[in-house]
């Protein structure tokens, strides 16, 4: 299993976290907070839908069980229409002949068709242009018989009577208003359908565009017929639309007015103020808030704050830099002080050097004057170099020292002949004056030990630059180049202790006369090579 590659700057141990999180944390705050408050207010949203499409399922259920009470109803009056029919042929029956003649009186409907047989299945009369068959004989007290003719258009009533049967064609128009008293309006469909599958239709429905239809059956004479009704379901309207898509309505509008409002009152001047602080901090000035009055107080509060304290930072940095040019000042002048203090004390030994009456008085006089000098030097390149303040250069210096050490022989003393090999490095005051020291006492012993001996001095950074080597190499440097004296062990005790602090071990080559040692340098900078 291939290992799970850390976080930059995080803890050691810590994870990376999941893909869809770091994408998320990838956003900017304002979506954050949409996502966050969609999130919280779906809920809300999803179960209020949910309660408004349930009050429209239980309005729909309420609309079926009216039309169901509504097909019931024209039902039984279909159903009473037809046993007051059969009550009134009966009774027309017994009337004869002239029976036929007053049957759309007696039963109520225009444009009837009667005729009534005997028991022998004879016409006793019938209306004119209805002519039919005898039907066959029923018990006096069965239910009358009901069925559709044979084009449709009409209800056939079949029923027995005292001495005979009586049958009755009953037109669509009669039924249409026996089932339902109320005019015909279009908003339901009313059919009658007999076993075999004919159908009587009784009322058509117009066409809904929008909107569903609620269909319920109901029976007819005892069931011989049935009654298909088919009501029109009011289509949707605003108030159920309103009911319906109000819930997400809400969850969209509720979320984009807490993005609005928190990227209005928050975000926004959170941002307006950070680059107000990024345009102080890159081009200077004066912390300048943009004035507004949405943020909320806490914010305007945060920005005088903010201006408070840039104004406090700048009045320090202020009192800094004028503390740092004081400072430097000051600084400047020990330097130049010690620079002319070290110029006089070099004078003075100078004139006593000339005042000298014996050789070793000389040579003790101009060996002070050269470490005197050494040091000036170091002080005079300090003060020079105290305005860039990156450290002295060693190559200037040490060519520098090579000269003046060369030009404070003694004329009874041959000079040594010095080859430089110097790269450019630069280390602090307290480094350059162990090292114009160390350089010092090895030309100075070198000197004394063999007059115009030639030696080497080099100086090569190392450690990617960090540390330099210098290696002092001359053959007046080896053991055996003059018998050892207290001049030699004088100079091997001032050499270690310079190396003591340069914090470096000291290194010998007997063999070939080199004292090499390692000392930490600055790092270069290219414009003081």
């Amino acid at each position: 299993m291939a290992a799970t590659a850390p976080i930059p700057g995080a803890p050691p141990g810590t994870t990376p976290p999941p893909s869809v999180a770091r994408a998320f944390a990838r956003l900017s705050t304002s979506i954050k907070m949409l996502i966050i408050l969609t999130l919280a207010l779906l809920p809300l949203g999803v179960i209020s839908s949910l309660a408004s499409i349930e009050a429209s399922r239980a309005a729909h259920r309420n609309r079926v069980l009216a039309a169901q009470l509504l097909a019931g109803n024209s039902a039984d009056r279909l159903s009473l229409f037809v046993d007051r029919s059969a009550a009134a042929l009966r009774g027309l029956h017994g009337r004869g002949a002239s029976g036929c003649r007053h049957a759309a009186d007696v039963l109520e409907v225009q444009r009837v068709s009667v005729a009534m047989f005997d028991a022998a299945g004879r016409t006793i009369c019938h209306t004119v242009g209805f002519e039919a068959s005898p039907p066959a004989m029923l018990a006096l007290d069965a239910p009358p018989l009901v069925a559709l003719t044979a084009n449709g258009d009409a209800l056939l009533v079949e029923t027995a009577a005292a001495g005979g049967m009586a049958m009755a064609e009953i037109p669509r128009r009669a039924l249409t208003q026996a089932s339902h008293p109320n005019a015909v309006d279009g908003s339901y469909d009313l059919r009658l359908i007999a076993p075999d599958g004919a159908t009587l239709r009784l009322a058509a429905m117009r066409a809904v565009v929008i909107g569903r239809d609620i269909a319920t059956v109901a029976p007819v004479a005892g069931g011989q017929l049935r009654l298909a009704m088919t009501i029109e379901s009011a289509p949707l309207g605003a108030t159920e639309i309103l009911l319906v898509i109000l819930p997400m309505l809400m969850w969209v509008a509720g979320a984009a007015i807490g993005w609005l409002v928190v990227d209005r009152l928050l975000i926004r001047p959170l941002g307006q103020l950070e680059r107000a602080i990024d345009h102080s901090r890159t081009r200077g000035g004066r912390l300048v808030v943009p004035v507004s009055t949405t943020p909320a107080h806490e914010i305007r509060s945060l920005g005088d704050a903010l201006i408070a304290a840039s104004a406090t930072i700048a009045r320090h940095e202020t009192e800094l830099e004028d503390g740092l040019a004081r400072q430097t000042k000051l600084t400047r002048e020990v330097h130049h002080r010690v620079k002319n203090n070290l110029q006089v004390i070099a004078s003075l030994l100078n004139i006593h050097a000339r005042g000298a009456t014996t050789p070793e008085a000389t040579a003790a006089y101009a060996a002070i004057q050269r470490r005197v000098d050494a040091l000036a030097l170091v002080h005079r390149s300090h003060y020079a170099e105290l305005e860039v303040n990156r450290g002295l250069a060693l190559r200037p210096l040490v060519g520098e020292l090579c000269a003046n050490l060369r030009g404070s022989a003694g004329r009874d003393v041959r000079a040594p002949s010095i080859l430089l090999d110097v790269e450019p490095a630069q280390v602090n005051q307290d480094v350059a004056v162990s090292v114009a020291f160390l350089i010092t006492e090895l030309l100075e012993l070198a000197m004394m030990r063999a007059a115009g001996a030639v030696v080497t001095i080099a100086l090569h950074a190392e450690q990617e630059g960090q540390r330099a080597r210098l290696s002092v190499t001359s053959s007046a440097l080896r053991q055996d180049a003059a018998p050892v004296d207290e001049v030699f062990e004088r100079g091997e005790r001032i050499v270690t202790g310079l190396a003591r602090q340069l914090r470096s071990p000291l290194d010998r080559d007997d063999e070939r006369g080199a004292v090499t040692i390692v000392f930490p340098i600055l790092p270069l900078d290219p414009s003081r090579t």
